[in-house]
């Protein structure tokens, strides 16, 4: 985690984790609501930092580094109509300049109400949790020679889906390992893979 943006999205993150306001407002699942939700992705590493990938999404400059991950995530309850709360497990296949393995989970914070939902249902998303790779990734490497498998995930998302079709959504997410400000054994901001894929609500 190495920018002020960075850090300011975190704190809203935990702010919104632990938000005890209003008691009332935290609900379980509703009947009708879909609790289970399965993503496939793909996506590019790049050597920009974090602060440079929000700034120009679209335009990062990418790597021989590929990612190909599936991830299922379940509904744990809602804050209020508007934001509700998920938990992911993720198996990642990285391939290209090197092959390994990541195995991540993460809690999710995620904000449903946009006022064009009516055209296009959209969610946001800003996900944090732990990732373990199987070899040391050399998209990762630092200056200073720091390294670690285990590193902290922070990981932004949005979706995007038709009216009529709103549990079967295009994902867009930047998917980020980071040793948060060297807490991971010295690492700072480790790896960046833009990605793009598909979500099915069940």
């Amino acid at each position: 985690m190495s920018s002020p943006l960075h850090l300011a999205a975190a704190v809203l993150f935990m702010c919104a984790l632990a938000a005890p306001a209003d008691a009332s407002k935290w609900r379980g699942p509703a009947e009708d609501d879909k609790l289970y939700a399965v993503t496939a992705f793909i996506g590019e590493g790049t050597e920009d930092n974090f602060s440079d990938v929000l700034e120009n999404f679209f335009y990062v400059e990418g790597t021989s580094d590929h990612v190909a991950a599936l991830t299922v995530s379940r509904l744990l309850g809602w804050y209020g109509q508007s934001l509700s709360f998920e938990g992911e497990l993720m198996y990642a296949w990285h391939h290209g300049r090197e092959n390994y393995h990541e195995f991540g989970t993460a809690i999710y914070a995620r904000w449903h109400d946009f006022p064009w939902n009516e055209y296009l249902v959209t969610t946001a998303a800003v996900g944090l949790g732990p990732s373990y790779t199987t070899e040391f990734p050399q998209l990762e490497r630092q200056p200073d020679g720091s390294r670690s498998r285990t590193l902290n995930q922070f990981n932004l998302q949005a979706t995007f889906a038709l009216p009529a079709h709103p549990d079967i959504s295009l994902v867009t997410r930047l998917q980020h390992r980071s040793g948060v400000f060297g807490l991971f054994n010295g690492v700072t901001d480790a790896s960046n893979f833009v990605t793009l894929g598909l979500r099915y609500d069940f």
